[in-house]
């Protein structure tokens, strides 16, 4: 008895030896959302997940939202290491990858973007700066146009004043418009004073930031999707153990295929609110909304080609079927 007590602990005392001991590794992550932003639901819930799966060997840390770090100062903070993770949007860093920020301007889900090469494709751009691309946590979210002024057709929006980013401009320029550029933050007062006549914005977060308390009308056509990546630094990601790095990997894949949907579903919802609680949808004829999502394509790649005219035209390629 005493024999065999003795080789049980000897074994014991082995297996503590050969089996594997890991030191809990914690990425620092920002994004340029606060965290109870519509727009953060599919990343939450991949945070979440990655946690719950990882059993304590790796937790994704939520630092804060822009209230923690300035957006458009996320992505330095990221390629210089001060952070490990953030959920960023690609118009506020894209024209230092590029020279353009573009992926609004695809046609393809996440994972077809996978499956034809141009997730591997972004990867390699983002390795050039340090920066590793894990992928899209939110899909399905389209942008449209918001106004106060009515318009039959796409020649009354001449001369409308837009607040616009980077991602619409040129659009905005292209239907006779003229684009205004502020924050997000300034256009409740901006369309209440009537500095501004509308608004190009994602479907969703319109509620959200009561724009629909002093706006009128949607414009129905929807243009573009959401253009929100989820980046790693490149030197945090190559210190992971490739089992963690599949994890996460995995979890992307299996958060963009689940939630694509589910955010397509949230847009849905939050555009019937808006339509319920007083704003009224303007259809152009099917000809003019033809015109008017293929204007918004040509003139989105348009610019990318005249910024990047090496790159620009194998991206369009890449990311339109």
């Amino acid at each position: 008895m005493k024999k065999s007590l003795i080789c049980l602990t000897a074994l014991l005392i082995v297996a503590m030896f050969l089996t594997p001991v890991y030191a809990k590794t914690t990425l620092k992550m920002v994004t340029f959302l606060p965290k109870g932003d519509a727009n953060m639901t599919a990343w939450m819930a991949f945070v979440s997940s990655v946690n719950e799966k990882a059993k304590g060997e790796l937790e994704i840390k939520y630092i804060g939202g822009p209230e923690t770090m300035p957006g458009f100062k996320q992505f330095e903070a990221l390629r210089n290491g001060v952070v490990d993770m953030i959920f960023g949007c690609e118009s506020y860093y894209g024209r230092q990858i590029t020279g353009a920020a573009y992926t609004h301007l695809t046609r393809l889900d996440p994972i077809k973007e996978r499956e034809n090469g141009y997730h591997d494709f972004r990867n390699t751009l983002f390795k050039q700066h340090n920066v590793h691309y894990l992928g899209r946590a939110e899909f399905g979210v389209w942008f449209q146009i918001f106004t106060n002024k009515s318009a039959k057709t796409l020649a009354d929006l001449k001369g409308q004043k837009i607040r616009v980013s980077a991602t619409y401009e040129p659009f905005v320029k292209q239907l006779g418009a003229v684009p205004v550029t502020m924050p997000g933050s300034d256009i409740y007062t901006a369309l209440e004073r009537g500095t501004i006549d509308g608004y190009a914005w994602a479907i969703l977060g319109n509620v959200q930031m009561g724009w629909v308390d002093v706006c009128k009308y949607i414009l129905k056509p929807r243009i573009y999707q959401m253009n929100i990546e989820a980046l790693v630094n490149l030197k945090t990601w190559e210190k992971l153990p490739a089992h963690l790095q599949q994890l996460l990997t995995d979890a992307m894949i299996e958060n963009e295929k689940q939630y694509s949907s589910i955010m397509a579903d949230i847009s849905e919802k939050e555009y019937a609110q808006l339509q319920a609680k007083g704003m009224t949808v303007i259809a152009f004829s099917p000809q003019e909304t033809k015109s008017y999502v293929d204007l918004a394509y040509k003139a989105g790649w348009d610019e990318v080609i005249k910024q990047n005219p090496e790159l620009g035209p194998t991206l369009q390629k890449m990311l339109t079927p």
